[in-house]
């Protein structure tokens, strides 16, 4: 029966919630925001299946990337948060009459795994959302779809991914996985609480939340609330819930020694943000946004057929992306920032207060810089 005494040993990846044979496995929110599996010791028959889907258990192997690429879909790079590589995977499967999972957000702000087996549907997964994401039953319908002999297209974290590959438990000839090169997943409970004070911020329901909008910038994104009638962005680090994130305060435990990431999630396909583009001499590097991607399997590989693609080094092209760190340091505030955000009266003063400020002189580098990629946008038009 599976007992989490150790959360940074959980990523709460729901795989051995969904292999239960007698369902006494259910997800519970603890004081931080994060669901852990809690099995019922009455209904458990000790039948040992929860363990052996555990990824973190039965981690897989750790795999080099095939190939790496610089790659910028033109037709798609303006709606994605680097080089809209993702909808054209998607959009190939979808074609084919199979179904693309995602992590997509709801209606009341949330983000949850769905499916689609439409283009229209499609624009609901991509962007990236700062937040883990609810797996609700989506292991279940990945293999249900493709028991059904319908191809599929899996995106979701390493350790969503990694933990779909262990409850499946064998390698499906429909099955396409992606992962991104993940610097971590906040909490979701933290972000319903933020939703709430943005909707007090802005005076109105939040209709959208764009987590990176590179209208202006791909290098320098801003956060963007959508409300009724009025639309806010803001550098993202600005907003307290982004820099937050981005200085790994708000991590949940098991992202600090990620037992899925580095090549062991088993996906065919790794998307990132080729932040190094300038070092790698290729073309592209106009602050629009393009990604990396990094074939991790065969079926990867054929996967990427028909891009341009610019093949690159991956030490080179992987530099300066956090979601490519083995191991983070975990911040020494954390656990008291997490003690307290449930009561604090004003939770953006009080994450204000967590916040780490760059001294003023990079502060105004960075601005400078971000007025800079502006010109050249406006003047290469």
């Amino acid at each position: 029966m599976i007992r989490i005494t150790d959360k940074s040993r959980c990523t709460g990846c729901t795989s051995c919630m969904t292999a239960c044979p007698v369902q006494c496995i259910v997800m519970r929110r603890d004081r931080q925001g994060f669901d852990y599996p809690v099995a019922n010791p009455d209904i458990c028959i000790s039948c040992g299946k929860c363990e052996s889907v555990c990824p973190v258990i039965n981690p897989h192997e750790e795999k080099t990337p095939l190939a790496a690429f610089a790659v910028r879909v033109p037709e798609y790079v303006s709606g994605s948060s680097s080089g809209g590589v993702f909808p054209y995977l998607a959009g190939k499967v979808i074609e084919d009459g199979g179904c693309v999972f995602g992590a997509a957000m709801q209606s009341d702000m949330t983000v949850g795994h769905t499916d689609v087996s439409d283009l229209q549907g499609l624009e609901s997964l991509r962007g990236s959302k700062y937040v883990q994401s609810d797996m609700y039953s989506a292991y279940q319908e990945v293999k249900d779809v493709l028991e059904d002999g319908r191809k599929v297209l899996f995106s979701g974290t390493p350790c969503q991914v990694a933990g779909l590959h262990s409850f499946l438990g064998k390698r499906y000839e429909g099955l396409m996985t992606v992962d991104v090169a993940c610097h971590g997943v906040p909490s979701p409970g933290l972000w319903e609480k933020y939703i709430e004070a943005l909707k007090d911020k802005y005076g109105g329901r939040v209709t959208g939340v764009c987590f990176r909008d590179k209208s202006k910038s791909w290098r320098h994104y801003e956060f963007r609330v959508d409300t009724v009638g009025k639309s806010i962005s803001v550098p993202y680090t600005d907003d307290p819930y982004m820099a937050l994130f981005i200085q790994d305060m708000t991590l949940r435990p098991s992202c600090y020694s990620c037992p899925a990431g580095a090549g062991k999630s088993a996906s065919d396909v790794t998307l990132a943000d080729l932040w190094n583009i300038a070092g790698t001499g290729l073309p592209l590097n106009d602050d629009k946004g393009v990604s990396l991607v990094l074939a991790n399997t065969e079926d990867g590989l054929r996967a990427l057929e028909g891009m341009d693609l610019y093949k690159t080094d991956y030490e080179i092209a992987s530099a300066g992306n956090g979601g490519f760190e083995p191991v983070k340091e975990i911040p020494p505030r954390r656990e008291e920032f997490f003690q307290g955000y449930h009561s604090a009266r004003d939770l953006m003063a009080y994450m204000k207060g967590f916040v780490i400020r760059k001294p003023w002189y990079m502060r105004i580098y960075r601005k400078m810089r971000s007025c800079l990629s502006d010109f050249k946008r406006r003047i290469s038009r």
